[in-house]
């Protein structure tokens, strides 16, 4: 609707037309279009001096002729518009730090060539003499042009490609930042059909290698060459200790009230959120046959709401699965019974790169995999005497058996506190602790819960080699045949109901606790089936170095017929069937 006086109010241009006339029409419309500006300034734009805009003189001599395919070319001469200074102030703004300007009416930028056939030479000089005029950066400058070529395409267009997906140099891949994951080319063509192609041949789609995708909570890398998929914590600690009580007293229980436990545990949680992206060389298992301990109260129901999107709870089926995604991005992983009886042997390896593991392989399906920084700290619960086994020389875990139920009291508390503040106020009291000397390679302490695990996991000729250093066979410890020691440990593990392992792995793994020489001359004493004989040779576990005064001949045939005599035949036998 279009005003003329008090009279015509809420007339549209028909109807002026009739009453008045078409040159009505035409005055009225002129009068309408001198007070329009077209595209007003963008917000990011302001006013501002030009002090930052290079001098017209100091514009570069190749900029002083038009290039063939440059900036879109006028269709009309300058002087056929009469563009003004004032015009041209309303029209075009500076892109600050260069020569170019961005046209509000194209929505597009012009280099100075361009810009000065536009409006011509003389408004060009002016305008970039100006004192004051709009301006906006770079920046923004592709956010408008992105806009605009949405806008021109309807939702989905270009301009949304433009800004979501992040091509991944040299491969089939993108980066979706809208849904922060890679993606193939071929699933973006079936999204985006109509304008695919022209995403993929814009001049302005981003790429970057694809080793520069990372996943670097530190924050190191440069912006501007690597697309970092970290994005911050998600919450946001708030001091107050009150509200985290039930909480701290929670994860006290859970250490059986053991002042050891609970300092080195604390500061195994607080220093990699002190220190975002640290990679403990450490992990926490905490296992029970106490059900309602409160392990995934804890572990999964305070300690991920502090990591968020970061965080996730795994099983049997991503460790026994050959994707590995579910390892990006990650900064803390919850596993709970991630291993059945018979596989839990065959994973250690896998087991063992999780927690001190660099890096990671990232396999996805239908994607080609790649490498990331492994910043994943690892917890373990399980309900199972032993979920995994541990080495008697491990330095990995920290072990905790639960020895009580949670009191209701206990566990109510814990509930209220996860309903209100209460992950914050923890998140807050972590980041407060004094770390001392801890870091991510202080060994946890030795719990009576992991000698216990150690030993469940002992293979049997470890478990028999200490039984035989603690007087706990007939066969006494000193230099013998690794041969006679095998019979022993054979007729051992019969009558406990242990499997044996064959003679060659057991010669090689006493062979790494005793100094193992073979092809040693000695005189063969009779036992074990065996008839006397003179110079024969054998391998032979030395345990002590020869007695001075004594040939070393001499000396291991004694060994010999001494182990002999006291193993008799009647100590070979097992007590019952194997």
């Amino acid at each position: 609707m279009i005003k003329k006086d008090n009279d015509d109010q809420g007339l549209d241009f028909n109807d002026v037309h009739c009453r008045h006339g078409l040159g009505e029409v035409e005055r009225q419309w002129a009068k309408f279009m001198s007070n329009v500006v077209f595209f007003p300034r963008p917000s990011s734009a302001g006013a501002a001096p030009v002090a930052d805009a290079p001098p017209l003189d100091d514009i570069p001599p190749e900029y002083a002729d038009v290039p063939a395919g440059d900036s879109p070319a006028p269709s009309l001469t300058a002087e056929a518009r009469e563009i003004s200074l004032e015009d041209a102030l309303k029209r075009f703004s500076l892109i600050s730090g260069t020569t170019k300007v961005w046209d509000e009416h194209a929505h597009a930028e012009l280099k100075f060539p361009a810009f000065k056939a536009e409006v011509g030479a003389q408004v060009a000089k002016q305008f970039m003499d100006a004192p004051v005029k709009r301006k906006l950066t770079e920046l923004d400058a592709k956010r408008l042009q992105s806009a605009r070529q949405a806008a021109q395409k309807g939702a989905g267009g270009v301009g949304e490609m433009l800004d979501r997906f992040v091509y991944l140099d040299v491969s089939d891949t993108a980066w979706d930042g809208k849904r922060r994951q890679v993606v193939r080319l071929a699933d973006i063509r079936h999204s985006y059909p109509k304008v695919y192609d022209d995403w993929y041949k814009h001049p302005d789609r981003r790429q970057v290698d694809k080793e520069n995708l990372v996943f670097d909570p530190t924050r190191r890398v440069d912006p501007d060459s690597h697309i970092n998929m970290f994005r911050g914590l998600p919450l946001k600690p708030e001091r107050n200790d009150d509200a985290c009580v039930y909480i701290r007293n929670l994860l006290y229980t859970l250490c059986n009230e053991d002042s050891e436990v609970w300092t080195w545990i604390v500061r195994w949680l607080a220093y990699p959120l002190q220190h975002v992206g640290a990679k403990m060389a450490t992990a926490v298992l905490m296992h029970s046959s106490v059900h309602g301990s409160g392990k995934s109260l804890f572990f999964d129901g305070v300690m991920r709401k502090i990591y968020g999107e970061y965080s996730r709870t795994l099983g049997q089926l991503q460790m026994e699965s050959q994707y590995t995604d579910w390892i990006s991005n990650l900064l803390y992983g919850l596993f709970e019974e991630i291993f059945s009886r018979s596989s839990k042997y065959s994973h250690q390896g896998s087991l063992k790169q999780l927690v001190t593991g660099e890096t990671v392989r990232v396999e996805k399906k239908f994607v080609s995999g790649w490498e990331e920084a492994n910043h994943m700290n690892c917890v373990f619960l399980s309900n199972e005497i032993q979920p995994f086994p541990v080495e008697g020389y491990d330095r990995r875990f920290l072990v905790v058996w639960p020895e009580k139920a949670l009191p209701v009291e206990l566990q109510n508390g814990v509930a209220k506190e996860l309903a209100g503040d209460g992950p914050q106020a923890f998140y807050a009291w972590l980041l407060a602790q004094d770390l001392g000397d801890f870091g991510p390679h202080t060994k946890p302490p030795l719990t009576a819960a992991k000698e216990r695990l150690i030993e469940f996991g002992r293979p049997s000729w470890e478990v028999f080699n200490r039984a035989w250093e603690e007087g706990e066979t007939d066969a006494p410890w000193h230099s013998c045949l690794v041969g006679d020691l095998y019979e022993v440990y054979v007729k051992w593990c019969a009558r406990w109901r242990m499997h044996h392992m064959s003679f060659p792995k057991f010669s090689e793994a006493m062979g790494t606790v005793y100094k193992k020489k073979s092809r040693v001359p000695y005189d063969r004493p009779a036992g074990f089936g065996e008839c006397a004989k003179k110079d024969v040779q054998g391998t032979f576990l030395m345990l002590h170095e020869k007695p001075a005064g004594k040939q070393q001949r001499e000396w291991l045939t004694e060994c010999v017929a001494e182990f002999r005599k006291k193993v008799s035949p009647v100590d070979l036998e097992p007590p019952y069937e194997s």
